[in-house]
């Protein structure tokens, strides 16, 4: 499988893979690609579905696969005067569902996008015409216990009233690299290529710097968190947790906590010097994982 997951587009070519679809006034970028069961792929803060870049090949492969940037993030539309939240990221992800008529889907859901991935949770285990079934799920590193959650100093900074909207407009590619890398594991950092392409992706298509609204999803997780918690142990869809223990943010103290719950149909995969992004530090091992665990028995 090794020679398959490689990326072989860089993100201009991404781009270009990729189509859009209408939510509300705005455009929602996704890539879509392979055959077999759909696979929905829901990337972090503050980047895109370029995340997956490193094992969407492999992917694709084996499943119907879909790559989806939020409203705010990536190739997708960035209005400035929105007050984003993590509710409507899902209302967006059941949407395209829908009119993609999708009747079971598989989630791998990272940082950001493991909150919406909770609410889909939610919402599935609460409704009971449901229009489709979610058959497993992938956490890779992300807040999935909001009082665990560690976020950096400059996401604090970012995040505060009225500051965070100066500072949004001052942070540049060095001030990025600088606080991103800070969350990699010591031998897996990005490289200033890497972290360029992904600081264009960030900031496109014209210098656009909103970071400091799309953090209220820190405030999201805190008002939700009994819910978000809660489904956890309630949902009996299979759960797999893909954990870099050298993550800051959501590592090792993580994992530690999710073992200790009474989470039924869990699987829990541990890599010590790995960090927040599984996906890009250790592509082909995650791949593997993900694979094994989502593909049909």
């Amino acid at each position: 499988m090794n020679d398959i997951i490689i990326p072989k587009r860089n993100a201009t070519e991404w781009l270009a893979s990729g189509k859009y679809f209408n939510y509300n006034k705005y455009q929602i970028f996704y890539i879509n690609e392979g055959r077999g069961n759909n696979l929905l792929l829901l990337h972090g803060f503050p980047t895109s579905s370029w995340d997956y870049s490193k094992i969407f090949a492999g992917l694709t492969r084996y499943f119907n696969t879909y790559a989806i940037d939020f409203l705010g993030f990536g190739y997708s539309s960035k209005p400035k005067k929105h007050n984003y939240s993590l509710s409507e990221q899902a209302d967006i992800v059941e949407s395209f569902i829908e009119k993609n008529a999708l009747k079971r889907i598989k989630l791998v859901c990272h940082d950001y996008a493991v909150s919406v991935g909770q609410e889909l949770l939610a919402r599935n285990f609460e409704t009971k015409d449901r229009k489709y079934e979610i058959d497993g799920i992938v956490f890779l590193n992300g807040g999935l216990l909001p009082a665990l959650h560690r976020p950096t100093f400059t996401q604090k900074l970012l995040s505060l009233p009225i500051i965070g909207g100066i500072l949004s407009k001052l942070f540049n590619q060095n001030k990025f690299k600088k606080a991103f890398s800070e969350v990699f594991g010591p031998n897996t950092k990005p490289d200033d290529k890497e972290i360029a392409t992904l600081w264009k992706l960030i900031t496109y298509p014209g210098n656009i710097r909103i970071s400091n609204k799309l953090l209220h999803y820190i405030k999201d997780r805190k008002q939700n968190e009994t819910r978000y918690v809660s489904i956890l142990t309630k949902t009996e869809v299979p759960i797999l947790m893909i954990n870099g223990g050298s993550d800051p943010v959501s590592g090792s103290h993580l994992a530690d906590a999710i073992e200790k719950m009474p989470i039924k149909n869990i699987k829990i995969v541990r890599w010590k010097e790995i960090g927040h992004y599984p996906q890009w530090e250790n592509p082909t091992e995650c791949f593997q994982e993900i694979y094994n665990f989502l593909k049909p028995t």
